[in-house]
């Protein structure tokens, strides 16, 4: 009986509620003065929690001299509940949804150091929920793991690189402008977005390394373009002609110096 007692009280029956409940159930009709002298309770605290209940329209009550009581099919009280909970779930989301609430801050997360970088990069990979895009020249075994773990949870993974790099799991996705596989001798960057929420960019000079984590939409999106840029040259490449870069050329500074020849 205690463990229907305990469940009753998680649907917001009071202690002494769930147990004149079931004992009205189990008896039928009663009045309050056989219920506390059968519950060894005072009169006082019975006659509360019978009015509680009727109030609440899970027991009957019947007019007659002795004032009795009778409960309430189990099914007929849960469906009094079920629409209770609905209707004031209902009113609560609403609500909640009219509080007002301080504008969402973006922050910018300056990463200094090869481990912390190396941490920050397990901590976003493995909050990562539906994509991870991926541009970069350093070995792909520094977050080997993470990325897997990914995958195997459903995450999509989606990787470019300029020259090729060592395949690290079928389930994730490669593409590169170059069958050269890359030699990892001087990498330079990592460029990550995750669930379009979050992106990580990091730099290496040599001496220094180090990353910007943040979460500004405006950055986030530009990261994920040119990621997705990158991709598409690189499959437009393979899918045409090696040259037709060429052709495409507006002769920029940064043609010259990074992409095309």
């Amino acid at each position: 009986m205690q463990d229907v007692v305990d469940k009753l009280m998680n649907f917001g029956f009071t202690k002494t509620e769930a147990t004149v409940y079931i004992n009205l159930l189990k008896s039928g009709k009663t009045n309050g003065y056989k219920l506390a002298k059968e519950l060894n309770l005072s009169r006082s605290t019975v006659y509360q929690a019978l009015e509680s209940l009727y109030k609440n329209g899970y027991i009957f009550m019947i007019p007659n001299g002795s004032k009795e009581y009778e409960a309430k099919e189990p099914e007929m009280i849960f469906e009094e509940i079920e629409k209770k909970f609905h209707k004031n779930a209902e009113s609560i989301k609403q609500q909640l949804k009219n509080i007002e609430r301080p504008l969402k801050k973006d922050y910018y997360l300056r990463i200094e150091g090869y481990e912390n970088i190396l941490h920050t990069l397990h901590n976003i990979i493995k909050e990562a929920k539906k994509e991870i895009y991926l541009n970069t020249d350093f070995n792909l075994e520094i977050m080997k793991s993470d990325l897997k773990e990914a995958a195997e949870r459903g995450v999509r993974i989606i990787i470019f690189s300029f020259n090729k790099l060592e395949d690290i799991g079928k389930e994730i996705e490669y593409y590169h402008k170059t069958e050269v596989k890359e030699t990892h001798k001087n990498p330079k960057r990592i460029m990550m977005v995750v669930d379009l929420s979050n992106s990580f960019v990091v730099t290496n000079t040599g001496d220094k390394i180090m990353g910007t984590l943040t979460n500004n939409e405006v950055y986030v999106q530009i990261i994920s373009e040119h990621i997705h840029s990158d991709i598409y040259m690189a499959r437009l490449a393979e899918i045409y002609e090696k040259s037709f870069e060429k052709k495409i050329s507006i002769n920029s500074l940064h043609e010259k110096k990074n992409f095309i020849q």
